[in-house]
């Protein structure tokens, strides 16, 4: 059996394979956390990187937003940290993703935008886990990013983690979250994980609805990764509790947290802390706190 993420050193998660880490998600029983960060938004507190902070609170994956694959950069971070992702993952001593956005060319920066130039410049950088997803108000459709995975998964094949999904509607009204016909075309075209919002994190996120993606995304042997990404990151930590043991029950892999706190930039640190301790106690958050990284 794989080792869990539960049972892993900082050293370990940095160093971990994307196929490991994928059975060692899976192995955790619904109790591995990840963290958004935008990349371009300063410290939230002077002296440490929101990276840092995410990654000192509890969470087990450090997901990076708007990151610009082709120059990359991250406020706070010193610069010989973030010129790769495998130096990332060394200095946070966590498991390093990204996301990049399946929209068409020249809205975005080309670094954040999804296309075969983007996909191969990831893994240039190292990297394990690439979520194709978008930002609010860009519209991302679930054929978009269907495609989109399917393109990653073609250039990376087994090197990286593709996962592919929406964290809230982004801005669309045209298409049903929760379409189970649509996120099976996801999963069809070789996806590892399935994105969607947490139970109670947009309208129709009903616990039944969630469910429904999780008994699909386990037909497929994938990964479910529940987000909380509409800002109530910020919310109270009874919010969060809520989320968390909701999202459990319905057969969430990993939790996620996103970055809208007190601005776009990390979630609030205690949130990121709540989160964890309500989905997998003060014996597992602890241990991921306090490790020392020279283990």
């Amino acid at each position: 059996m794989a080792k869990r993420v539960l049972e892993m050193t900082g050293k370990e998660l940095s160093k971990c394979l994307a196929k490991d880490f994928k059975a060692a998600v899976l192995s955790s029983e619904g109790r591995t956390i990840a963290a958004e960060i935008v990349v371009t938004a300063p410290p939230l507190i002077d002296g440490v990187s929101n990276v840092e902070l995410a990654a000192s609170f509890g969470a087990d994956v450090i997901l990076l937003n708007m990151i610009d694959v082709f120059n990359p950069r991250i406020e706070g971070v010193p610069e010989k940290y973030y010129t790769s992702f495998s130096m990332l993952s060394e200095f946070l001593g966590r498991f390093v993703g990204h996301n990049l956005e399946p929209v068409d060319p020249g809205l975005l920066p080309a670094g954040r935008t999804l296309s075969e130039e983007s996909v191969k410049a990831s893994i240039d950088l190292g990297s394990k886990l690439l979520v194709v997803t978008g930002n609010p108000g860009l519209g991302v459709t679930w054929s978009r990013i269907s495609k989109g995975v399917e393109l990653a998964r073609k250039i990376a094949g087994d090197r990286v983690l593709v996962f592919g999904g929406k964290m809230h509607s982004g801005g669309l009204r045209t298409e049903e979250m929760y379409d189970l016909r649509l996120i099976e075309e996801v999963l069809a075209r070789g996806a590892d994980g399935i994105v969607i919002p947490a139970p109670y994190t947009v309208p129709w996120s009903l616990p039944e609805n969630v469910s429904s993606v999780a008994k699909l995304a386990y037909r497929y042997d994938a990964v479910l990764m529940c987000t909380i990404g509409t800002s109530q990151e910020g919310a109270q930590r009874s919010v969060i509790r809520k989320i968390g043991l909701t999202s459990k029950a319905c057969g969430c892999d990993i939790h996620h947290i996103g970055d809208s706190g007190y601005g776009m930039r990390v979630a609030l640190p205690e949130n990121i802390l709540e989160l964890s301790l309500a989905v997998r106690g003060v014996r597992h958050t602890y241990r991921r706190i306090a490790m020392s990284y020279l283990r």
